[in-house]
């Protein structure tokens, strides 16, 4: 009667940590999520391949290898003559059409089944309007000959749309139960959302790199035109520098994120391993990608390099998204809180 419980683990009993980590953790196959999910899986995958495609396109100077738009050599030309330099443009267009139409089917599939879950509706609305807004942005690059401003604009919506169905990915995905938002630790979350931040910014700078033909506007390596700070006298020279300045920028808070992660890993040892995980990919993949700009300036911007360095850039970019979102969404109670929580739970098993 006035004996400790020695039986298996109550249910009710439980800390509400652990809780949290089965909600998590157990797959439900009778989620009508689990669908949904997998293709939003498929059109981030497909938005990937997009933004590696519009690298070729750009790489071998194919954009403006379909004059007219939305067809090739004329506004029904969808079946164009079979050249290497046009089948890359009109290919590119192609599968932007498809990444459209899947996520048109997700809009329609959010509104007819899960307009009560308001995160995956909004983020499926946005989607879905970003996309418009890009494939426009796509016509007015080919209608204005490949203008920088249009080419940065163009990225950087593909981007967005990216970083939606990242979202879409992350929250269709498993339940999990949150604790009060006054009460967790967002510092890892917090971090990794500034680091995102700073890639965008360095993927629109590099974007108008390309749009500018700045890539070689200084060829050395590490400096620039022999000095740590040159001389700039153009806009593309000036953007050339900005970019490099902001690769190391995003070198050195890549590392204090994983660094972050390690600590918020000590000091939330049930968090999961994915707090950690994501930003060594992130920091590996920077790694790889400060190679391949490096490779870009001995090869001449060869397709070579230039293709790749697009597509890490996304991956980058993909990598930190779902980083802050699943560092948003994993986040464990404040320490302080979490202990007198847990000391809660063995008073009352010992009662």
């Amino acid at each position: 009667m006035g004996g400790h419980y020695t039986g298996g683990a109550a249910p009710h009993l439980a800390s509400p940590s652990l809780r949290d980590k089965a909600i998590v953790d157990t797959p439900d196959h009778r989620d009508p999520l689990r669908r949904f999910r997998w293709l939003a899986v498929v059109t981030l995958v497909a938005s990937l391949a997009l933004v590696a495609l519009g690298g070729a396109v750009r790489a071998t100077d194919s954009g403006l290898a379909c004059p007219t738009w939305p067809g090739c050599f004329s506004a029904g030309d969808f079946v164009p003559a079979l050249q290497l330099n046009v089948w890359l443009e009109h290919s590119h267009r192609l599968v932007a059409g498809a990444v459209g139409l899947a996520i048109a089917a997700l809009l329609v599939w959010a509104i007819a089944r899960f307009r009560h879950q308001r995160g995956v509706l909004l983020a499926t609305v946005a989607a879905a309007v970003l996309v418009n807004v890009q494939a426009a942005l796509g016509a007015l690059v080919v209608l204005r000959l490949l203008q920088a401003e249009l080419v940065t604009a163009h990225l950087g919506m593909a981007m967005l749309v990216v970083a939606c169905l990242a979202y879409l990915v992350v929250s269709a995905g498993r339940g999990q139960a949150q604790p009060d938002a006054s009460r967790r630790d967002l510092g890892l979350a917090r971090t990794s959302m500034l680091v995102t931040g700073l890639c965008f910014v360095q993927i629109l700078v590099g974007g108008h790199v390309t749009g500018l033909a700045a890539g070689l506007a200084y060829t050395d390596f590490p400096l620039m035109g022999g000095a740590v700070f040159p001389e700039i006298t153009s806009e593309r020279e000036a953007f050339h520098a900005a970019h490099r300045f902001l690769a190391y920028a995003l070198v050195l808070a890549v590392a204090y994120l994983c660094a972050r992660a390690a600590r918020y890993r000590r000091e939330h040892p049930a968090a999961p391993s994915r707090s950690v995980r994501l930003p060594l990919w992130a920091a590996g993949l920077v790694v790889i990608q400060v190679g391949i700009g490096v490779g870009n300036l001995y090869s001449g911007t060869s397709w070579l390099t230039v293709i790749p360095h697009l597509a890490v850039a996304s991956w980058i970019w993909v990598v930190l998204v779902l980083g802050t979102m699943h560092a948003y969404r994993d986040a464990e109670p404040a320490a302080a809180a979490s202990g007198s929580r847990d000391e809660s739970d063995r008073q009352l098993v010992n009662r």
